[in-house]
């Protein structure tokens, strides 16, 4: 039975190397947020496989060749499934404004299958019947998630249900 590493080991094997590790996946990754990940994954594999190491120096080239094998995984998986940064797209420009993002907070704060209507008929422009082809359901439960949505914010937003928004 192998041994498990302990804390000490784990926490004084990250002080070393951590730097570097980071170094490697900032030269792939040209991105803090993605290479902090990349660096808590590597670790973690540390954790998960617990490689037996002899020398510092061999402890080190495994976490090098672990790093580099992680973040050359994650550029792949990005060629095939190419990321979209939300600050570049239109709809960014209307949620600047804090009246909007105000708005837009309470319409997220709805339940998934009435944000999901509300969003795509309000802010998308989506009539009822492409909704219910997107969704697979039928024109009649969008139409009642709509509904049902609407009265949601408007009650959230401090508004009488009988007011004619609802309706």
């Amino acid at each position: 039975m192998e041994e498990q590493y302990d804390a000490e080991y784990v926490r004084a094997v990250y002080e070393r190397h951590v730097d570097d590790v980071f170094r490697i996946c900032f030269s792939y990754l040209q991105n803090v947020h993605d290479c902090e990940d990349a660096v808590s994954a590597v670790f973690i594999k540390l954790l998960k496989y617990q490689p037996q190491f002899f020398s510092e120096e061999q402890e080190r080239a495994w976490l090098i060749v672990t790093a580099c094998n992680h973040c050359k995984s994650l550029l792949r998986f990005s060629l095939r499934h190419p990321k979209v940064d939300i600050s570049s797209l239109p709809e960014q420009e209307y949620w600047e404004d804090t009246e909007h993002s105000d708005l837009l907070k309470l319409v997220l704060s709805l339940p998934e299958k009435h944000r999901t209507v509300v969003y795509l008929h309000f802010f998308m422009g989506y009539s009822l019947a492409e909704i219910a082809k997107m969704m697979k359901v039928n024109e009649s439960t969008v139409r009642s998630r709509l509904f049902h949505g609407k009265k949601k914010l408007l009650k959230m937003m401090g508004g009488n249900e009988y007011e004619k928004a609802v309706q």
